[in-house]
C-alpha cells in the first residue's frame, strides 16, 4: 500500500507546491503507513515535521510510525520532528495561530517548510468540529510554506456518504487523495 501512496503523495506535493491535502482511509490501520510516508518525504525535502496525537496515544503513535520506517528517535534528536498532543479543549478559531509563529522560527532555523499531520478523524470524532479546525488551518497557512495532510476514515460510510465527504473536504483542501475504495 505505501509504495503506490509514496508516488501519489510525491506527485501531489510537486504539482501543488505547498498543498493542504486530505486523504480518505478505509480504516485506522492504514494511517501509520500513510503518515510515515508523508513524514519521510518531508524529511527528504528539509521539512520541519509535526505530528499531533490524541491524548493518551503518544507511545502508540511513536511505535506505529517507527514500525512503518520513520526514524522517529533520530528525527526528534535532530530537532526535525515534533510529536505533540492535541489539546481537545483548543478553540478552533485560534488553534492554528501558535503554529504560524512556530513555522516562522523553523524557517529562520533553516527548514524549508512545515510538514504537518495528525490523527485520523473517524466515526468517533465530530465531523463538523474537525471541519472547523481544518478550515482555520487552511486560512492561516494559505500561501505559506506548509504541507498538510488531513486523514479521514470513511470505510464505514455508504458510497453516497463517502462522495459527500470527499466533496466537502475538497472545498478547503487543495487535493483529496483516496486509499478508500
Amino acid at each position: 500500500m505505501t509504495e503506490p501512496f509514496d508516488a501519489t503523495l510525491q506527485h501531489t506535493v510537486d504539482g501543488a507546491g505547498c498543498p493542504h491535502m486530505a486523504v480518505l482511509l478505509e480504516t485506522e490501520a492504514e494511517l501509520p503507513a500513510v503518515l510515515a510516508s508523508f513524514y519521510r518525504l518531508g524529511a527528504r525535502r528539509n521539512g520541519w515535521l509535526v505530528h499531533r496525537f490524541l491524548p493518551g496515544q503518544e507511545e502508540r503513535d511513536r511505535a506505529a510510525l517507527a514500525e512503518h520506517g520513520l526514524e522517529v528517535g533520530a528525527l526528534e534528536a535532530a530537532g526535525r520532528l515534533q510529536i505533540v498532543e492535541f489539546d481537545v479543549g483548543e478553540d478552533a478559531a485560534t488553534w492554528a495561530d501558535p503554529w504560524s509563529a512556530k513555522l516562522d522560527r523553523a524557517l529562520e532555523a533553516g527548514f524549508d517548510a512545515l510538514w504537518y499531520s495528525r490523527f485520523a478523524v473517524g466515526p468517533e470524532h465530530s465531523w463538523e468540529n474537525a471541519v472547523l479546525f481544518d478550515r482555520v488551518w487552511d486560512r492561516t497557512f494559505a500561501g505559506r510554506p506548509a504541507i498538510t495532510l488531513c486523514p479521514y476514515i470513511v470505510g464505514a460510510l455508504s458510497a453516497d456518504e463517502r462522495d459527500e465527504r470527499a466533496a466537502s473536504v475538497s472545498e478547503f483542501h487543495d487535493s483529496v487523495l483516496g486509499l478508500a475504495d
